[in-house]
């Protein structure tokens, strides 16, 4: 392992290093991903350092590269965003980059590590997230961390000549300790 910062069972997330903007450029140029991501534009390995850039220096931001353990190496990326450290809440995001290390569970172990990193060590008191309705195995993996569906944002996003309706998700401290 390549300096882990959260060490789970199938994987690990670390902090992004140098070199990791080609695992974002896969996630956020490739067809298969941008379809689950609604990502309409394509990124340079410059835009990407200069997203990473201000990420790093956004105290309201915190990013993981997800690794699998065996082999070693760089599946994806999970973060909080918009972290309000008074209301003790954020945005959770989460790409799996390559559709050969989907259904694999590092998903869903990545999810659950976050979980427990947000209400144990930085005591947030409530993680949300927006899924297309139509992410059937993202929200069954949602749902399986304790996320409940909370709302439907009616035709947020515009892809493929159509608009997609989405959930917002939210998982609370006091509904996460119960498990």
């Amino acid at each position: 392992m390549k300096n882990p910062f959260i060490i789970g069972d199938k994987i690990y997330l670390r902090a992004p290093e140098e070199g990791d903007e080609k695992i974002i450029a896969i996630t956020e140029n490739h067809p298969d991903a941008r379809e689950t991501l609604f990502y309409a534009l394509p990124v340079s390995l410059d835009s990407i350092r200069d997203k990473w850039n201000k990420f790093r220096d956004d105290p309201n931001t915190i990013v993981f590269i997800i690794c699998s353990k065996n082999p070693d190496k760089h599946v994806g990326i999970t973060a909080f965003h918009r972290i309000d450290w008074v209301g003790r809440m954020a945005i959770f995001y989460i790409a799996i980059a390559d559709m050969e290390n989907r259904s694999k569970g590092f998903g869903t172990e990545a999810t659950e590590l976050l979980a427990n990193y947000a209400f144990t060590t930085l005591n947030l008191n409530r993680i949300q997230l927006h899924v297309a309705v139509k992410n059937e195995k993202a929200i069954k993996v949602y749902k399986k961390a304790g996320y409940e569906i909370e709302g439907t944002l009616r035709q947020a996003m515009y892809w493929d000549g159509k608009y997609h309706d989405f959930y917002v998700m939210g998982l609370l401290k006091k509904d996460y300790n119960k498990k």
